[in-house]
């Protein structure tokens, strides 16, 4: 009986460890996001103008225009001058541009990424794999601590 409650303690510790892990992954993430960076640029443009920047979270082509297009990163629309390649209205893009305090960028690179809804969709099926595994390997018996609990009242 001690052996199964120093295994069971282990489990728990491994699991908590595992959690903090994470959560602090994913608080680093948050943190260090690049996320927003339009935004930020925007806010600011005199202290800005003339830098290369990276735009690549969620930005999204809004139309296409005969010499460039505009895109939509959280809410905030901006034209880019340059060849959208074979980028079109709803694709999710990359690019590197040279920030103008006029409020337009200028294209130096382009990554169009097709079929990216698709791959997010496929991303999550190892999460409900995972939490189904862990579903199954820690069965709690709701019977058992609904009984303790009224034991100890």
């Amino acid at each position: 009986m001690n052996q199964r409650l120093k295994f069971l303690n282990n489990r728990w510790l491994i699991t908590v460890g595992l959690f903090a892990l994470l959560t602090g992954l994913i608080t680093y993430g948050y943190l260090h996001n690049p996320a927003g960076k339009l935004r930020k640029y925007l806010a600011d443009p005199l202290r800005y103008d003339g830098q290369q920047i990276d735009v690549d979270i969620e930005a999204k082509v809004v139309k296409l225009l005969p010499d460039g297009f505009i895109i939509q990163e959280l809410g905030q629309m901006i034209r880019v001058n340059g060849n959208p390649q074979t980028a079109s209205p709803g694709d999710f893009i990359r690019l590197r541009a040279i920030f103008h305090k006029e409020g337009y960028l200028e294209l130096k690179q382009l990554h169009v990424g097709k079929r990216r809804r698709s791959k997010i969709f496929v991303s999550i099926v190892p999460v409900f794999l995972v939490f189904l595994l862990l579903l199954r390997t820690y069965r709690i018996d709701w019977h058992h601590l609904l009984l303790e609990k009224k034991a100890d009242a």
